[in-house]
């Protein structure tokens, strides 16, 4: 699993190097919320996901290019109602 350095928040990274440690001693699919379905791998993904997230790998908002707007977008949200 993923050795967080967070140095913007070393708070956030310690939990997450904790979290990362209890989820790596889970049996593989382990079940840990039955009524939610939450599983290790749950947990694994998540972790990766914040991980990516935070230093820069795939699924990361820093490398995401946004997408042009379209210059006909309406002003207004979609979902308003006319």
């Amino acid at each position: 699993m993923a050795a967080f350095d967070d140095s913007a928040d070393p708070e956030l990274g310690a939990a997450c190097n904790r979290l990362a440690a209890w989820v790596e001693s889970l049996p593989e699919d382990a079940l840990i919320d039955r009524e939610s379905q939450l599983g290790e791998q749950d947990l694994a993904l998540i972790l990766r996901h914040l991980y990516a997230t935070r230093h820069g790998g795939p699924g990361s908002p820093a490398l995401e290019t946004p997408e042009p707007r379209p210059a006909s977008r309406p002003s207004v949200p979609v979902t308003a109602k006319s």
